[in-house]
């Protein structure tokens, strides 16, 4: 099976420019149903290699399928794994634009359609993270919007309960001059507390117990947070049982090892 590089994109407004993306596996495309290729494309994410065949595979059917809702939430969420993975800044700010202009027409077009929400949320995170403070902000705010409404029409979805949490943390944690500059762009305060992100942590796990490497030390943060040593040694044990698969996975490992080290003081 030989191996070769190509260019992805998704021929959407925002597109500027291509990166190629190594492909290993065979250039002949097989034309799948569409249930059959949403299956595959789910079942591939277990690991990063995975998430980089499964964007190939639907990069391969875009145009046949381009205009079916259950493609297009997942073609975002593929370009939102891109972002993730690539260490390059343009490639990530170039995948995380057109994810989110992907969710965008997908929201458009299914409304009460809450992976089309969660997928947008998660790409307007993603695409925070390169722009400046007033835009940050307003990503902020559609971030925390568009996870609200795919809670209400995805109420068992655990990663909701954990991307909740991470805001409510994020947010808990702001500093005086930080609240100050978010209110004098959006005219809001941004308010939450770590009790209200412990709350969404513990959510995530009850619907999925051992939902993640990453729920386990958001946790054991929360729990250091609010003084409660024995709890949060309890979370720190139970990540370090998970595997390390991912590279997210790998830094929380770290940073546990930092929450034990400082517990022990």
């Amino acid at each position: 099976m030989g191996k070769c590089l190509r260019y992805i994109t998704a021929n959407t407004d925002t597109e500027e420019q291509s990166f190629p993306v190594p492909k290993a596996f065979n250039t002949y495309v097989d034309e799948l149903n569409l249930d059959v290729l949403l299956q595959k494309a789910d079942h591939l994410r277990v690991s990063e290699s995975g998430k980089l065949e499964s964007f190939e595979l639907l990069c391969d059917h875009k145009e046949k399928f381009k205009d079916e809702i259950e493609f297009m939430w997942r073609l975002a969420r593929a370009y939102g794994d891109m972002c993730e993975l690539s260490t390059n800044t343009p490639e990530k700010k170039h995948y995380a634009n057109i994810g989110k202009t992907l969710s965008e027409r997908a929201i458009k077009r299914a409304p009460m359609n809450g992976h089309c929400h969660l997928w947008y949320a998660v790409l307007c995170g993603y695409v925070s993270e390169f722009e400046g403070l007033q835009n940050k902000v307003n990503c902020g705010h559609l971030f925390k919007e568009h996870l609200d409404i795919a809670i209400k029409l995805l109420p068992e979805e655990p990663l909701l309960y954990y991307l909740k949490g991470r805001y409510c943390y994020t947010v808990s944690r702001l500093s005086w001059i930080e609240k100050k500059m978010a209110t004098t762009l959006f005219g809001k305060i941004p308010s939450s507390t770590v009790q209200e992100a412990l709350h969404n942590f513990l959510k995530a796990e009850e619907l999925r117990p051992g939902y993640s490497k990453l729920n386990y030390m958001y946790l054991a943060k929360c729990y250091t947070d609010l003084e409660e040593r024995e709890n949060a040694f309890k979370f720190c044990n139970l990540a370090s049982l998970l595997p390390s698969v991912t590279k997210e996975d790998k830094e929380a490992q770290k940073e546990v090892k930092k929450i034990i080290t400082s517990l022990k003081r």
